[in-house]
């Protein structure tokens, strides 16, 4: 069993929210890891529907189809894949580009610790995570499971220098906490919803303090400061994310959310209309960028570039003098949230 410490992230002046990173399962299956549809699709039991109705459901329903509403047995079953999944050494280069994105927050709806491994260097099979941190003492936690636990991890080669990673639905190594079905996808709205107004009365306590402001979950970085988002599908099921979308152009409209899609040289778009128009509803920015050249590698090309922009985004806003606007304004946030 991990020990359990408590090490609350870096604070922020409350006017000056640092950026955050969030990204998905697209850097994995650059190269070959299932998609969670393959998954689903490996779960099937003998009684499930066919595989045409499975995919008219959205994947949180999907799953419960596959395995007779047995999610708990089927997690297991996918993180232990997950956590048998070898990094190749493209692989490892393309993540270790990340390195280079300069944050120090990076939210991850992935369950496995690739991002842990390549920036620390041990590459190896990880039964548990050795970096996990609670952002908040043990006696405060609702819930352990959804919004306060961290990796916190040094990078190989850089004396002192370390990464706040959030595994926002869950880890492998405790694979019956994963979120994934109804269940606890609603817990994990529940949870949300129960954390905003605190957040919020000690996010206008440092606002009138003109103070710092210490964050206790990957809520805080989601809403309150510039998000970038690449390899991320968020797809019209993952309803936590919808839902903190919303609630971020309603009461943090001043921070971004800038989404990466890729679209192919022939002007095919891997972002559905439908998705970019309720992104877009909800004050995201679709950034849609070209995928270079052909065969496989042209997605970890697509990548690149996108990190590369990413981080050039984020040094140019860096490099602004700080004015009235931009660092001394009133935000326009409701009394309640």
């Amino acid at each position: 069993m991990h020990h359990r410490q408590s090490q609350t992230p870096a604070p922020w002046k409350w006017d000056q929210v640092p950026p955050a990173l969030m990204i998905g399962n697209g850097f994995n299956r650059t190269y070959h890891m299932k998609s969670w549809k393959n998954l689903v699709r490996t779960l099937r039991t003998d009684e499930a529907p066919d595989q045409a109705v499975m995919d008219s459901l959205p994947l949180t329903m999907q799953i419960v189809l596959a395995s007779g509403d047995h999610v708990n047995e089927s997690m297991e079953e996918v993180a232990e894949y997950m956590r048998s999944f070898q990094l190749t050494e493209p692989h490892i280069a393309l993540l270790s580009r990340i390195r280079e994105v300069p944050v120090r927050t990076i939210l991850t709806t992935n369950y496995s610790y690739e991002l842990e491994k390549v920036f620390s260097g041990n590459t190896g099979y990880w039964k548990e995570n050795p970096y996990r941190r609670y952002a908040v003492p043990y006696r405060n936690r609702t819930s352990d499971r959804f919004l306060h636990r961290f990796s916190r991890v040094p990078l190989a080669g850089e004396e002192r220098e370390v990464r706040d990673i959030w595994h926002i639905h869950g880890e492998v190594d405790q694979p019956r906490q994963i979120i994934m079905g109804h269940y606890y996808y609603g817990k994990m709205e529940y949870e949300i919803q129960n954390y905003l107004p605190g957040m919020h009365r000690r996010y206008k306590y440092a606002r009138a303090h003109d103070g710092l402001y210490s964050p206790r979950s990957w809520v805080d970085s989601f809403l309150m400061g510039d998000l970038y988002i690449a390899g991320f599908g968020l797809d019209l099921s993952e309803a936590d994310i919808w839902y903190l979308a919303c609630t971020k152009k309603r009461h943090f409209p001043h921070a971004g959310t800038y989404y990466y899609a890729p679209v192919g040289e022939d002007g095919r778009k891997s972002l559905p209309d439908a998705q970019k128009a309720m992104m877009e509803t909800y004050g995201i920015e679709v950034r849609e960028r070209p995928i270079r050249g052909e065969g496989e590698r042209r997605y970890e090309h697509y990548y690149e570039d996108v990190l590369e922009e990413i981080a050039s985004c984020i040094r140019e806003k860096q490099s602004r003098p700080q004015t009235g606007e931009t660092a001394g304004r009133d935000r326009e946030i409701k009394d309640s949230i």
